[in-house]
């Protein structure tokens, strides 16, 4: 990595992926039905946004989604919003690598697109789900990530992708996102990055996954929504 990239003061542009609000986090369906499923998605997302653009280093945020709804809430907190065309279907679904190819593609050209109006920043893909993260576990992160190249931070299941970082200009993003994505992404070059970041590596997907991040903490954003629904220990109502 050349010395004068790193002389340059950090700066991050944040690209963050949403699916289709009614393809969002199916396997909740056990907990929410599919209009509370919806509200919890877009408030997950309200406090993933509210901390990464916080962040001082952070200089842009933009979500890439299909969805109207993603795309009115991004733009009312200040992100910028890049427009993916594939809509959820059998030909976008994940192949039997678990690889999906149209949010993945989406991901690729939104940071090319980032790249060539914004020269010399560090590029990060974050899941939209997060909502124990904090400021200081994501800049710990990404000032670990710009000791070189690209990296990744595995989830709290050692199996998926909680971020991916292309810290040099030379270097593509390169995402590789679905089922197992961790495998891919270190397959690919990138390094692990280690760090107690729990609620950066907390992506919630399951009623089990809800529980940890709320024994973390969550947003206000998800707490508002999960108190309105009554749900505030999910795993008790399966247990009911």
């Amino acid at each position: 990595m050349s010395t004068a990239t790193r002389s340059v003061a950090p700066r991050a542009h944040v690209l963050v992926a949403v699916k289709e609000l009614h393809a969002a986090k199916t396997r909740l369906s056990g907990v929410f039905d599919t209009d509370d499923r919806t509200g919890l998605v877009l408030s997950m997302l309200r406090d993933t946004l509210a901390v990464v653009s916080d962040v001082a280093t952070v200089v842009g945020v933009t979500v890439v989604t299909p969805d109207p709804a993603v795309a009115r809430l991004a733009r009312s907190v200040g992100a910028n919003v890049y427009a993916d065309p594939t809509p959820v279907d059998a030909e976008n679904l994940p192949d039997e690598g678990g690889t999906e190819h149209g949010l993945n593609a989406a991901l690729a050209a939104a940071a090319e697109h980032v790249r060539r109006n914004e020269s010399g920043v560090d590029v990060v893909a974050l899941q939209a789900d997060l909502p124990s993260l904090r400021g200081g576990e994501f800049g710990e992160a990404l000032a670990a990530a710009r000791t070189g190249g690209r990296s990744v931070v595995v989830d709290h299941h050692g199996t998926g992708t909680a971020a991916l970082f292309s810290c040099d200009p030379a270097i593509p993003l390169d995402p590789r996102f679905g089922p197992g994505s961790a495998k891919r992404h270190l397959d690919s070059g990138a390094r692990p990055l280690d760090g107690h970041w729990p609620g950066l590596r907390t992506d919630v997907d399951t009623a089990d996954d809800l529980d940890a991040a709320q024994a973390l903490g969550v947003g206000p954003a998800t707490r508002a929504a999960l108190d309105a629904l009554e749900h505030t220990a999910p795993s008790r109502c399966g247990n009911e």
